[in-house]
């Protein structure tokens, strides 16, 4: 059965899994269509801190996390630095609202559909795993925002399997650029 920490230490998480930057574009799981051109409305791009006492349903793997984002239009890489545990993973994210298979860790697949909100303030977020008996076995579904000019990065996700669900609530802090 699907634990919520292979999702939730991921996809940070809302993250999911490594993905060395040289890979190969996501596999879509339908005909896609032709990407969006306009410019992501956000840019998640820094060096964020974890704010335990801000945040509520930390999970043990996400304890003291620092995460460097890149961001080049609607590709966002995600990747643990300063990492006290292995559990966490890199990740890549396609905002484009279309559906594609990426692996979810322990060698399983799910799925991903990302997308900006429609108040262009926010990005949504679905990942699902689960197994040949029951396909939808986990479901996350997270809303990412910026708040005070981009310096606080808010990750709210909602975690339902079978035998229950729960919510986190993520706070985390963009460090300060180096003066050069």
């Amino acid at each position: 059965m699907i634990r919520a920490a292979v999702l939730g230490a991921s996809l940070l998480a809302a993250a999911i899994v490594p993905v060395p930057t040289t890979r190969a574009s996501p596999k879509w799981l339908h005909t896609p269509g032709a990407a969006k051109a306009a410019k992501p409305p956000l840019d998640f791009t820094g060096v964020w801190e974890l704010d335990a006492s801000a945040s509520r349903g930390v999970s043990p793997n996400m304890e003291g996390a620092v995460l460097s984002v890149r961001q080049n239009g609607n590709r966002i890489w995600i990747e643990p630095i300063e990492q006290k545990r292995s559990r966490l993973t890199a990740e890549e994210i396609v905002v484009d609202g279309r559906l594609y298979e990426k692996s979810v860790g322990r060698g399983q697949k799910g799925t991903l559909v990302a997308d900006w909100g429609k108040d262009r303030q926010s990005l949504w977020l679905q990942a699902v795993a689960g197994t040949e008996e029951d396909p939808q076995a986990a479901v996350q579904r997270m809303v990412w925002r910026l708040r005070e000019g981009g310096k606080i990065w808010t990750r709210q996700t909602w975690t339902i399997q079978k035998d229950g669900s729960h919510q986190t609530f993520l706070v985390f802090h963009k460090r300060p650029e180096p003066k050069p």
